[in-house]
């Protein structure tokens, strides 16, 4: 796999926005789109630490991104996952980081509340299946291109997204829920953790965090 240089990256996230663009502009497709659009997360990195993986963005702002944010939104977003996030990985010692060395990615870029993301999930409407085949293509490229060091899927829909096979599997005895687990995508070392925004108990975010960072040591 060749690296790509910090003007390749810049030519890359101009290549995904114009085709989101180009999607955008086919009138079905565009209604599929009810709750905005996050084609990404953050600037695209060469080899960064961490790459974090939700399934898809809940839509509370409707925004439809046309450029790249110049940081990761983690960083400042007042949304349940983000505060937890910064607060976990804290805790765990990574804030560093994620302020300096962590990209993130939704494996589906339309948004949609939680109540809606059923229809995003193996979809038969033909647009939300043309986005969902479109998001998983770039990811791929994404990804690849920026290989980062570790990956962190965050609940079982963006796992299932991306079809991992977990191993080391950890589970919470009361909920049922798992809560940590391994595996490799693209022989990248891959971890699974509980998703923030849904009753994620904070020693486990924490707990795999922590192992997450032993990884990368």
């Amino acid at each position: 796999m060749r690296s790509f240089s910090e003007i390749d990256f810049v030519e890359l996230e101009k290549r995904l926005y114009e085709e989101c663009r180009r999607m955008l502009e086919d009138e079905s497709l565009s209604k599929a789109v009810q709750f905005g659009l996050n084609p990404l997360y953050g600037p695209l990195k060469k080899n960064p630490d961490l790459a974090l993986i939700s399934f898809q963005g809940g839509g509370a702002d409707r925004h439809v991104q046309t450029s790249a944010p110049s940081e990761l939104l983690y960083l400042s977003d007042q949304y349940k996952f983000g505060t937890s996030l910064r607060a976990h990985m804290a805790s765990a010692k990574l804030s560093s980081i994620l302020q300096n060395s962590t990209v993130a990615h939704a494996a589906v870029f339309p948004q949609a509340p939680t109540s809606e993301a059923s229809k995003w999930i193996n979809p038969r409407d033909p647009d939300r299946k043309r986005w969902v085949e479109f998001s998983s293509h770039w990811n791929e490229v994404l990804l690849r291109a920026q290989s980062p060091k570790a990956l962190i899927f965050f609940g079982e829909k963006a796992s299932n997204a991306f079809g991992m096979q977990w191993k080391d599997i950890e589970r919470n005895h009361g909920q049922g829920h798992m809560t940590f687990a391994r595996a490799t995508w693209n022989d990248i070392p891959a971890f699974f953790c509980h998703h923030l925004s849904i009753s994620c108990p904070a020693a486990e975010a924490v707990r795999c965090f922590q192992r997450v960072g032993e990884a990368l040591r």
